[in-house]
């Protein structure tokens, strides 16, 4: 079984209060997690910070090309969103 992640680091720049952060973290994450059971995302840190955040994606396979492949392929999605920006990404296959 082969784990990856994928870890962003996402600039909120027209959000004013954390509730709106909120509001557009959970989309994305309510996005991403419909995508199957191979799926899992959180926010793991900047959370009382209004114009951060950083997501972490997890998804689950037996092949190691289909994880990275996957997760690729939810970060162009992520890239192209609107309200936010993705400063930083990591990859990671375990």
């Amino acid at each position: 079984m082969k784990v990856g992640l994928l870890t962003l680091e996402i600039r909120l720049s027209a959000i004013t209060t954390l509730k709106q952060k909120r509001s557009i973290l959970h989309g994305l994450i309510a996005t991403i997690t419909r995508r199957g059971p191979a799926f899992a995302a959180a926010e793991i840190a900047h959370l009382d910070a209004r114009d951060h955040a950083t997501i972490r994606i997890a998804h689950v396979s037996n092949d190691p090309r289909y994880t990275d492949a996957a997760l690729r392929r939810i970060q162009t999605m992520i890239e192209t969103g609107r309200g936010y920006e993705v400063e930083n990404a990591k990859l990671e296959i375990l």
